[in-house]
């Protein structure tokens, strides 16, 4: 059953996600099974290590259905089939091992077989069972805290750690060198022994524990982690047949609040802007996907401040606000896709369009702009270095506008349809597959940015301060701009699409081929894009990515700002003649990546357009004569 369901509902875009998501799980599973050969100086490093791994393995397990969503088959499915419940979770857990994920983590814990065969016989006997148990809890605790979760589904606080959840992975995910950094520093010195009394008392390190017990012949240890890994999976699986029960979850129920309300007066009541305002504020107060746009980044943007702080690094404490505002645009792309189907209340009162993008334009300006300028005023104190103000300010004002233009536009040319609000879910995953759209929105606001950098770096070199203080006005001419413009292409073009755009709300996708002749409407390329293609363009985004902003503008800030901090920017560890032309060459790599992702891109499409036109062609040479007008 499970089988038939993904290979029913295996689309293009998540057929790339699964097949990357494979390669990056398996590449990290042989090296979890290389590590096991290695030998270290300290005698002890080898297990704190390992426990390391197997606790990184068993809390990605755990924080993986907050992310993905639920399992292509859950409880829920057979809540009418006369099915015991025991009987229910065998099942489920036998369907749970057939996946990819279970495969690659089974293959990464045989690295517990190689640690036990550089003891002795027993130990890998002992070893057998205890990765299998091992590979059980990971299991069973993935379902256990994804039922968990799945009770606060769909309301804020639900959102909120949601959001908070998917920051702290896509921030980690961002600055995974510090790991490396982090690890060079404790083969170096070993681990601290109360952090290696942790590891080993979490559940994950028991089965290793008892492998180095029977290896060093003591029984008591080598049965103990054993017997009670065994109780603890035991445990799980009576917990989760007790929440495969016929219960279910509240219902998701956009609520408004329990407060009366007076009617609104003034300009709110006499404008079609202020209701629509007024209407957009409301969703943003109470709709749990609203509360994700706003919690993930900020948090995203905190913790990767924080992040740097492990080298006593603050610099990027002004910029907080501005990452926000970039994060902020990027997670609210698909802002019209978010509503569903309700997009209809808007296309029944014609001329309203533009009232409709201005309030969503003002409504999102009132969510993040106080708060950004607020966390860059709080940044630039924390610094204490007011050389970089007029920097963080002049970009967080342009991000603002560029991302309340850029926003709306992009959520109407390229909307990706999502589930009404009444039946939406809490995973990021269960929203469509707006990626592209994301990391589309992320690109355009940052260069939106960039002039206003531009008058801040031209101050910088001339070491004229007024000069520098200008990219201030700068910025906000930059934010205007794109605000007033972009906003008018998006009413435009939802007052000329509107009824497509709901057709594809409704539907799902996109028709290849209208039902009258001369009204095709060409596909987007992230649906049409095969699975090589998705490969080079997110992996040109990559390297644009990495090579343009962690390496290329970020040491190119710290040379500006005079500090002697060289942190892990590979430019700043190079001799003095060396580092400008670095920084150059990696900011040229960046827009290199960024150029070959909007090449296949631009192909892609160039190709949906085509084959779009040759359909249409053949469609009208098939209609009998004199039906084409």
């Amino acid at each position: 059953m499970k089988l038939a369901v993904l290979r029913n509902t295996a689309t293009g875009g998540r057929t790339a996600w699964a097949a990357l998501g494979g390669t990056v799980g398996l590449c990290l599973a042989i090296a979890n099974i290389v590590l096991a050969f290695f030998d270290f100086a300290h005698p002890r490093m080898l297990m704190d290590l390992l426990a390391v791994t197997f606790a990184l393995w068993a809390l990605g397990w755990m924080v993986g259905p907050t992310f993905a969503g639920e399992p292509p088959l859950n409880g829920q499915h057979f809540h009418r089939q006369p099915i015991p419940r025991g009987t229910l979770a065998l099942g489920l857990l036998a369907s749970a091992m057939v996946a990819v994920t279970t495969a690659v983590t089974l293959l990464a814990f045989t690295s517990l077989i190689v640690f036990a065969a550089r003891l002795n016989l027993r130990a890998v006997v002992v070893a057998v069972p205890a990765m299998i148990l091992l590979l059980l809890l990971v299991v069973l605790l993935s379902r256990v805290v994804a039922l968990l979760f799945g009770s606060l589904a769909r309301s804020r606080f639900g959102g909120v750690v949601t959001a908070t959840v998917t920051a702290a992975m896509t921030a980690l995910a961002s600055f995974s060198w510090i790991i490396f950094i982090g690890i060079h520093l404790l083969l170096e010195h070993g681990f601290p022994p109360r952090l290696s009394t942790v590891l080993r008392a979490l559940p994950s390190s028991w089965g290793l524990l008892s492998v180095e017990a029977a290896g060093r012949g003591d029984r008591w240890w080598t049965v103990g982690p054993l017997a009670a890994l065994a109780v603890l999976v035991v445990v799980l699986f009576l917990v989760w047949t007790r929440l495969l029960g016929p219960r279910r979850p509240a219902r998701a129920v956009v609520r408004g609040s329990s407060a009366e309300q007076a009617a609104p007066r003034g300009w709110a009541a006499r404008s079609d802007l202020g209701v629509l305002y007024l209407k957009e504020m409301r969703t943003w107060w109470r709709d749990p996907l609203r509360t994700q746009n706003i919690a993930l980044p900020a948090a995203f943007s905190v913790i990767t401040a924080l992040f740097p702080l492990m080298l006593d690094f603050t610099g990027f404490f002004p910029f907080v606000g501005v990452a926000t505002a970039l994060m902020g645009a990027a997670t609210c792309a698909n802002l019209y896709g978010q509503d569903g189907t309700a997009l209809w209340m808007t296309l029944m009162l014609p001329g309203k369009e533009r009232a409709d993008v201005r309030a969503r334009q003002l409504a999102w300006l009132t969510v993040f702009g106080p708060m950004t300028l607020v966390m860059t005023a709080a940044g630039s104190v924390l610094h204490g270095d007011l050389l970089l103000v007029p920097w963080a300010l002049a970009a967080n004002l342009a991000a603002l506008g560029g991302g309340a233009g850029l926003l709306t536009w992009i959520s109407v040319v390229d909307l990706v349809p999502g589930p009404d609000p009444h039946k939406s879910k809490n995973s990021p995953l269960d929203h469509g597959d707006v990626v592209g759209q994301s990391f589309l929105m992320l690109l355009l606001t940052a260069v939106a940015v960039l002039p206003a950098l531009g008058v801040a770096l031209a101050g910088h070199l001339l070491d004229r301060s007024l000069l520098l203080w200008a990219s201030v006005p700068a910025g906000l001419l930059v934010g205007v701009v794109c605000h007033v413009w972009f906003g008018a292409l998006a009413a435009r073009r939802l007052r000329e699409k509107g009824p497509d755009l709901l057709q594809l709300m409704r539907s799902g996708k996109r028709p290849a081929v209208a039902d009258a002749p001369g009204t095709a409407q060409a596909p987007s390329a992230f649906e049409t894009m095969g699975v090589k293609s998705r490969f080079l363009m997110w992996g040109s985004m990559a390297v644009g990515v990495l090579a343009l902003f962690p390496q290329g503008l970020a040491p190119l800030g710290i040379k500006l700002s005079g500090s002697t901090d060289r942190v892990w920017f590979l430019a700043l560890y190079l001799p003095d003649p060396w580092q400008w032309p670095v920084i150059a060459g990696m900011i040229l790599i960046g827009l290199a990546g960024f150029g070959g992702m909007l090449a296949v891109y631009l192909a892609e499409s160039r190709k949906a357009t085509e084959k779009t036109g040759a359909e249409l062609k053949a469609r009208e040479e098939a209609l009998p004569l004199g039906s084409v007008r």
